[in-house]
C-alpha cells in the first residue's frame, strides 16, 4: 500500500478527529436522553452506531478501491511469526476464555453483581431487554467487521509506510482506543489493548477474518454478560 493524500486526510480527519469526537458527543447525548426513556434512547443509539459503522466500512472500502488496491490485500497478508500449531492453540484458548465469560456471569450471582457494579454509568449503554440485546448483537457483528477492516486491514499497512511493524501495530491500536474515548480513560486503555491483541491475531494468522471473528465474539460476549448481569435490575438504578 502506497498512501495518497486521500489516505492522509481520512486518517487524520476521520479516524484521529471525527470518530473520537463524534463518539464522545453521541454518548453524552445518549446519557441525556436516557434520563427520560432509557430503552428508547438505547435502541436509537444502537441504530445510529450501526450507521456509523457501515459508513466507516464504506469509506475505507471506497478509498481502497479508488486507489485500485486489491480487496484480497485488505483481508490477507503473509503471517509474520509463530508456528501454525502454536498460534492455533493460543486462538482456541482465547476463544474458550471469551465464551466462558458470560457463562460464568450467568452461573455466579456474586460474579454477576460484581460485574454490574463495576460498569458504573456505562451500564446505561448496555442491553437489559431481549430487544436491546438482539440489536446489540447486530452492533457487535458490525463492529467486528468494519472496525477490523478500518483499524487493522487499512491502518496497519498505512502506518507501515512510516513505521516499523511494531510501531504500526501500536499506532493503529492507539487510534482504535481513541475511537472509544467515550468509555473514559479505563475504557480507552482497555480498548487499545484489545486492538493490540487483534493486530497480533491478524499478523500471526495472515487473515483479517480471524481478527474479525475474535472481535465480534468478544463484543457479543460482553453484551451477553451485561444482559445477564443487568436484566433483573431496575433501570432507574443502573
Amino acid at each position: 500500500m502506497t498512501p495518497g493524500w486521500i489516505d492522509h486526510v481520512f486518517v487524520i480527519l476521520a479516524l484521529l478527529l471525527i470518530f473520537p469526537i463524534a463518539g464522545w458527543w453521541s454518548f453524552q447525548r445518549f446519557l441525556a436522553r436516557a434520563e427520560s426513556d432509557r430503552e428508547s434512547a438505547l435502541l436509537r443509539e444502537y441504530r445510529e452506531t450501526l450507521l456509523w459503522l457501515f459508513g466507516l466500512g464504506a469509506a475505507v472500502t471506497a478509498i481502497w478501491l479508488l486507489h485500485a488496491r486489491s480487496l484480497e490485500a485488505l483481508f490477507f497478508r503473509e503471517p509474520v511469526w509463530g508456528s501454525p500449531g502454536f498460534v492455533t492453540g493460543l486462538l482456541v484458548a482465547l476463544v474458550l476464555a471469551i465464551v466462558a465469560r458470560p457463562i460464568a456471569v450467568g452461573l455466579s450471582r456474586k460474579m454477576s453483581e460484581a460485574f454490574a457494579n463495576a460498569l458504573g454509568k456505562f451500564a446505561l449503554f448496555l442491553p437489559t431487554t431481549p430487544r436491546a440485546l438482539a440489536l446489540a448483537i447486530l452492533v457487535s457483528l458490525a463492529a467486528g467487521l468494519f472496525e477490523e477492516v478500518a483499524y487493522r486491514g487499512y491502518l496497519l499497512p498505512y502506518f507501515e509506510n512510516f513505521l516499523p511493524l511494531w510501531g504500526a501495530v501500536i499506532a493503529s491500536s492507539v487510534l482504535f482506543g481513541l475511537g472509544h474515548i467515550y468509555q473514559g480513560v479505563a475504557g480507552t486503555v482497555s480498548t487499545t489493548f484489545i486492538g493490540l491483541v487483534m493486530a497480533l491475531a491478524y499478523l500471526a494468522t495472515g487473515s483479517l477474518w480471524v481478527a474479525i471473528g475474535l472481535h465480534a465474539l468478544l463484543d457479543i460476549s460482553s453484551m451477553l454478560m451485561a444482559y445477564l448481569a443487568l436484566r433483573e435490575r431496575n433501570p432507574a438504578r443502573v
